[in-house]
């Protein structure tokens, strides 16, 4: 069964030491944080120090979580961020039903040669390949990943969607992962709606195994960390959507990419990934924290769907 569900940002500057954050900052376009709003010259040292804080509490909020429901497997979703794939191939729904996953688990904001920092995480081989053939069955039309080939960086592997969050999640990196890779940044893009129904398709999948299966969505809120709003944050509309999961009003998310805008496009679409373990929970929402940090760049958030038992919630 699938019976907690989990969300939380992956920024890359969260995982790095506060000493590189005006780093992360400082690679936004001089316009850019010309034209910032005034909270992001508040963020001082003393400021982002707490900041940090609030980072691993929250992450620890979510892997005490993990760790009370006891999972056997966990799904990590999310966009692949052009690591494992390349312009050759760009699909818009993936499950990776190989034995590992492995990736840099530094920021490439660290300087760092990507294989000292480099991690390998199980994968759950056979619930992932259930899922992949249930889905068809269901409809959808994901790609199938037997092996680890990262197409689009060769060196860093597996998307940080992945990887960064992992140790954060399961310190001892042993609990075996179903990877999904949900495109939000590479069209042909999937709407809110089908994110939605994916994470009702998973629900149902997994409604009769016998395995305890949790579900993570990574990614988001919003940010544009590369692009024409590089820095903004668009924290009404993250309090939003952190207000729609927490009522148990999720179905409401349905509608959010059917328009395009750039408030929608960038990294903020990686919020199909929370519009799909909404679906996937179809219940009310704890928000941990939210934390608009202009350092990062990222409107950051987390949130768990709490865990509910054979009989119940526990």
């Amino acid at each position: 069964m699938l019976g907690l569900g989990l969300a939380s940002s992956h920024a890359p500057g969260m995982f790095c030491p506060l000493d590189i954050w005006p780093r992360v900052y400082g690679a936004i376009p001089d316009y850019t944080k010309e034209s910032q709003p005034s909270t992001a010259k508040l963020e001082t040292r003393e400021v982002l120090e707490k900041y940090l804080v609030r980072i691993n509490a929250a992450f620890d909020v979510l892997r005490q979580q993990l760790e009370a429901y006891r999972p056997d497997a966990l799904i990590m979703i999310g966009d692949h961020h052009i690591d494992l794939f390349n312009y050759s191939n760009m699909p818009t729904l993936a499950v990776f039903t190989g034995k590992e996953v492995w990736g840099s688990a530094k920021p490439f904001y660290m300087d760092e040669p990507a294989e000292a920092s480099r991690i390998h995480i199980p994968v759950h081989t056979e619930l992932a390949s259930f899922a992949l053939k249930e889905l068809v069955k269901r409809g959808f039309d994901p790609s199938n990943v037997a092996a680890m080939q990262p197409l689009g960086d060769p060196e860093r592997g597996v998307s940080h969607m992945i990887v960064l969050p992992a140790p954060k999640l399961t310190p001892r990196l042993d609990l075996p992962i179903i990877p999904i890779f949900l495109n939000a940044n590479f069209p042909p893009l999937p709407t809110a709606k089908r994110c939605s129904e994916l994470g009702a398709a998973l629900r149902d999948i997994f409604a009769a195994r016998p395995e305890r299966v949790a579900i993570y969505a990574s990614g988001g809120l919003s940010h544009d960390p590369f692009g024409p709003r590089a820095g903004w944050i668009d924290e009404p509309l993250d309090r939003w959507v952190l207000e729609r999961l927490e009522r148990g009003r999720w179905e409401e998310l349905t509608n959010l990419f059917a328009f395009d805008s750039d408030a929608v496009r960038g990294g903020t679409a990686e919020i199909r990934a929370w519009i799909a373990v909404a679906g996937a929970c179809q219940r009310p929402a704890k928000i941990v924290e939210y934390l608009p940090c202009h350092h990062i760049k990222v409107g950051l958030g987390w949130a768990y769907w709490p865990a509910m038992g054979d009989k119940g919630s526990r």
